[in-house]
């Protein structure tokens, strides 16, 4: 790009003093054009973003208080033409780099695209949402224990009010015979349904519901799960079920968070694993949103009660976000 800016001065320095009247207009209208042009020539190129979300925690049964690096992401995605485009994202922790993402999307036909690379599992949305789309600072216990991703194929759609893919990956077995195979379907079946983000804030105006679910087969052990999220004005409610063959458990959560001001959005969430101890979360936060997700501080309370005192805890964290 700099060679064209540089052959744009050098040919306005050459001709400059032939300029008169509407000369210096005539070169600001070139300039300009030239700008234009190198900009949708650009357009589609490689652009670099993430986030870093920093938290500090007080544990009361621990004793222990103390400051964590939750993630630190960086990724580059770009399109090389009108069909085909690219995401590779690392995470840093400890000073170590781990890839998370690297794939290639491309459309196949109308309304189908085809993904392959590494990318997540197409499970829950929770399990599945960016970091910094969440209203806490951690995942569902369903959603971080979904929040997988694997090497392999999807192809997916969307079709009116309906969206649904199939992934094929490699499974926990790795590259053996065995493939791991994943369907996953949703529907928007009230407004614009739940969009990209968790909660009240960022959701399409008006009443919006979203429905869907997924099954996942492969010898470790067959998934499923179901979900829906519901969004009118200020208030959301979400709900998610699991039920995981290997484990013989079947955990549920449900989520309900309000908009009260502009900037702040309260939420409470009740979660129940299902384990052979009766163990329990209920989680109660406040957002308060600085420029909507890309930038916001999160104040959260959690408490576990189980037949297991070991499992039993308290902690209060308080988080800030920021993505660029």
């Amino acid at each position: 790009m700099k060679k064209f800016v540089y052959s744009a001065v050098a040919l306005a320095m050459a001709t400059g003093a032939g300029y008169a009247n509407n000369g210096w207009a005539s070169l600001d209208q070139e300039i300009s054009g030239l700008s234009s042009s190198l900009t949708a020539q650009n357009a589609g190129g490689p652009k670099v973003g993430g986030w870093v979300i920093t938290s500090v925690t007080s544990n009361s049964d621990a004793d222990e208080l103390g400051f964590d690096m939750n993630e630190v992401r960086l990724h580059v995605t770009g399109d090389v033409s009108n069909d085909y485009s690219y995401k590779v994202s690392f995470e840093f922790d400890g000073g170590a780099a781990t890839l998370k993402d690297a794939y290639i999307k491309w459309k196949l036909m109308e309304n189908i695209s085809g993904t392959m690379g590494q990318f997540y599992t197409p499970t829950l949305r929770s399990a599945t949402s960016d970091e910094t789309k969440l209203l806490f600072l951690n995942r569902t216990a369903i959603g971080d224990a979904l929040n997988i991703r694997d090497q392999g194929f999807m192809v997916g759609g969307g079709f009116e009010m309906l969206n649904w893919c199939v992934a094929a990956q490699d499974g926990a077995d790795g590259n053996t015979d065995d493939i791991a195979f994943t369907v996953n379907v949703s529907a928007d079946v009230m407004g614009k349904g739940a969009g990209s983000v968790e909660g009240a804030y960022g959701a399409a105006e008006g009443n919006n519901l979203t429905v869907g679910g997924f099954y996942h087969t492969q010898d470790a052990g067959d998934v499923f799960g179901l979900e829906a999220y519901f969004t009118m004005g200020a208030l959301a409610v979400a709900a998610e079920y699991a039920d995981f063959d290997n484990l013989d458990q079947s955990p549920y959560d449900l989520t309900a968070s309000y908009l009260f001001t502009e900037q702040y959005e309260a939420a409470l969430r009740y979660e129940d694993a299902d384990d052979v101890d009766s163990s329990t979360r209920i989680s109660a936060g406040v957002n308060r949103y600085s420029a909507g997700h890309n930038l916001k501080w999160t104040l959260q309370y959690s408490t576990v009660d189980s037949d297991n005192a070991a499992n039993e805890v308290d902690e209060i964290s308080a988080g800030l976000t920021l993505a660029f």
